[in-house]
């Protein structure tokens, strides 16, 4: 098949990264064969690139061969595999009829009534032609339209051919396409590629610092223990990530997704089927998502009501043992939404100063290792983040941070990076937020 836009056993509109027809299987032999001449190149260069001779004294470039060759190993066999797998598939194509072939024009003079026919199948000139009528929904759909109305109606788009089906089919009325997908392969080899990509650069430089190192030191076992256990980890992480079923909240989500724009009320919907079957910490996050739907449509109401639902889930979990500080962020988030400002400056607040708590460095310390120098260049930027958004909260003289300041011996007020207002040198303890009287 030519590589065109339009099947040309099917008639469907294809895709530019499609080997094959996905309505019908048919081929495309000009996308196919540079995945096969491209796939046995890559392994080429991983061959020659893994079979080269390396000593300690070579250059960085060559102790990166090993590297660059499992790459291109992984990059080629997959290519390879793509191709194996469209040409198998190939081989299974349904030849469509002509007639049945979709976008081809029917004959607009056939009638159906023998006294019409004139002659090798044609009608009489003086019967008006009927011309066909193609409808774009289903039967069941525009029942479905009907009953809630054409602004409210829900329809589900079929993702492969964008058929619209009614909101209680399962199965699509022109493809037969699952209306509720799994996890696409292409979505699970990209994982599971990433995975082997990231897998063999931690496994090779593990190799290189055993092999190259010349001074093989207890912090050296470290890296290279550290190395092969997190590669086998993301390994298995691959794997089981390719291997594993999609739970039935996630379809839900992910067709939500899809619909927001294309029909918001199936969207919301989806949305509300994917609360009722994820776990809490899922649940949330289509709490959130769907009450944003909700605002922008203008239903305030159910907005308000997704987003108290929201805030009982996140009270539930916030209690529990080794809850996380970001909670506390997300819940002051909602007392945002709900318009409750001081409940979430005081919460906001509150939880810029326990994550500061967390960190562990110090301002002014001065690191001493990469390491090191790595971690306080992190928390000094979340510092600072921080900080602004303590000042942007105490813009409004309403809201303040107090703490024990032991030079003062009493509770004095803070700025924003936690410093004593009468002197930035003081150690200061007991910090909190609380709402200032303003006469």
């Amino acid at each position: 098949m030519a590589d065109k836009s339009i099947c040309s056993n099917c008639g469907n509109i294809l895709k530019d990264q499609w080997l094959v027809c996905k309505f019908c299987h048919q081929a495309r032999w000009k996308m196919i064969t540079p995945y096969f001449v491209w796939g046995i190149t890559f392994l080429a260069g991983a061959w020659w690139s893994l079979t080269q001779k390396l000593s300690a004294s070579d250059n960085l470039i060559t102790l990166l061969l090993p590297i660059i060759g499992a790459i291109f190993g992984i990059i080629g066999a997959v290519m390879l595999l793509m191709a194996l797998i469209a040409t198998l598939r190939g081989l299974s194509v349904r030849k469509v009829p002509s007639a049945d072939m979709k976008g081809s024009t029917p004959n607009l003079y056939t009638s159906t009534t023998p006294g019409s026919m004139v002659g090798g199948g044609v009608s009489n000139l003086n019967t008006p032609a009927i011309k066909p009528s193609i409808p774009d929904v289903s039967p069941q759909t525009q029942r479905a339209e009907s009953e809630l109305g054409k602004q409210k109606a829900q329809i589900i788009h079929c993702h492969k051919c964008k058929r619209k089906n009614a909101p209680s089919s399962k199965k699509c009325d022109q493809c037969g396409t699952n209306l509720l997908p799994d996890t696409g392969i292409q979505q699970r080899l990209g994982v599971f590629v990433s995975a082997l990509v990231v897998v063999a650069i931690s496994f090779v430089a593990a190799f290189l610092l055993l092999k190259y190192k010349p001074e093989f030191g207890g912090k050296d076992w470290i890296y290279f223990a550290g190395l092969a256990v997190f590669g086998g980890v993301i390994l298995i992480f691959g794997i089981l990530w390719f291997l594993r079923i999609t739970p039935l909240y996630e379809r839900y989500a992910t067709r939500a997704k899809r619909h927001i724009e294309l029909n918001p009320w199936q969207a919301i919907d989806d949305y509300g089927s994917a609360i009722n079957h994820a776990p809490k910490t899922q649940a949330f996050e289509y709490l959130l998502a769907r009450a944003k739907l909700h605002q922008g449509l203008g239903m305030t109401v159910e907005a308000r009501t997704d987003w108290q639902h929201a805030l009982e889930n996140i009270n539930t979990r916030i209690v529990l043992p080794r809850a996380s500080i970001d909670l506390n962020k997300q819940r002051a988030e909602i007392y945002k939404n709900l318009g409750m400002e001081d409940e979430y400056a005081m919460e906001m607040l509150q939880y810029t100063i326990d994550k500061e708590e967390t960190f562990k460095t110090k301002r002014g310390q001065i690191a001493e290792g990469w390491e090191e120098g790595l971690e306080k260049g992190s928390e000094d930027a979340q510092r600072q983040e921080l900080q602004k958004l303590r000042a942007a909260i105490m813009i409004n003289q309403k809201y303040k941070i107090v703490g024990q300041c032991k030079k003062c011996r009493s509770m004095v007020d803070l700025d924003a990076k936690l410093d004593c207002t009468n002197n930035s040198k003081h150690h200061i303890t007991n910090i909190n937020p609380t709402l200032r009287k303003i006469d």
